[in-house]
């Protein structure tokens, strides 16, 4: 039976390194291959809402910070997605409790 010695060790690392780099290369062909087949995905399409309709009169107050209500949305947003990280949110109305 023959010796495994350093040299011979030094082709199996290089053989396989091609090897695992070829199949990761053709991994992302295929990826990017099929990413040219299917495209995007198309926008989710919902009924229109009638703005004037739904929306209710907003008082502004001229006290109100704008980064401050701002900064408020986003805390928010924050703690309804760390309550359910999985949803999607979106802003939709902004309104002030006092």
């Amino acid at each position: 039976m023959e010796t495994f010695n350093l040299g011979d060790g030094l082709i199996v690392t290089v053989v396989a390194m091609i090897v695992v780099f070829a199949v990761l290369a053709s991994l992302w062909f295929l990826v990017e291959l099929v990413h040219k087949l299917v495209g995007e995905p198309a926008p989710a399409t919902t009924a229109p809402i009638d703005r004037e309709e739904a929306s209710q009169p907003v008082l502004l107050d001229r006290g109100v910070d704008e980064q401050r209500a701002k900064a408020a949305a986003i805390m928010a947003l924050v703690a309804a997605y760390e309550a359910h990280p999985a949803k999607k949110f979106e802003i939709i109305d902004v309104t002030r409790i006092k």
